[in-house]
């Protein structure tokens, strides 16, 4: 089975100049925007989780829609296109890539958090 973060780890975890753009150049909005979304993500995934644990597509979709409203802001390109990849899969109603994708933000949420880390 292929590593399920490979699909996105040639966009970077994180650009600061993107996040910087996102929050008009104020570099402390920017990194408070981040905060949120490194605040909310573990429950955000949680609730991803308990979508595909009951099959609901829809909800997943919707999900996935709200958790991209905080990372096409917040300069993780690789967790941003992780989750519109999802959203699009949930909608399909694909079981089996739901399976897939949802790995694939798990993956890019941990090397986001890595990164950060150094």
């Amino acid at each position: 089975m292929m590593d399920q973060g490979s699909n996105f780890d040639g966009l970077p975890a994180r650009d600061d100049a993107a996040a910087l753009a996102s929050a008009g150049g104020d570099a402390d909005l920017a990194r408070e925007l981040l905060d949120v979304l490194l605040a909310g993500l573990p429950a955000e995934i949680e609730a991803l989780r308990a979508c595909i644990a009951e099959a609901d597509w829809s909800a997943l979709a919707e999900h996935a829609h709200q958790v991209r409203g905080a990372t096409r802001y917040c300069g993780v390109p690789a967790l941003d296109d992780a989750i519109e990849t999802l959203e699009r899969t949930a909608r399909r109603g694909d079981a089996d890539l739901v399976l897939e994708d949802f790995a694939a933000v798990e993956a890019q949420a941990n090397r986001l958090a890595e990164t950060l880390r150094v």
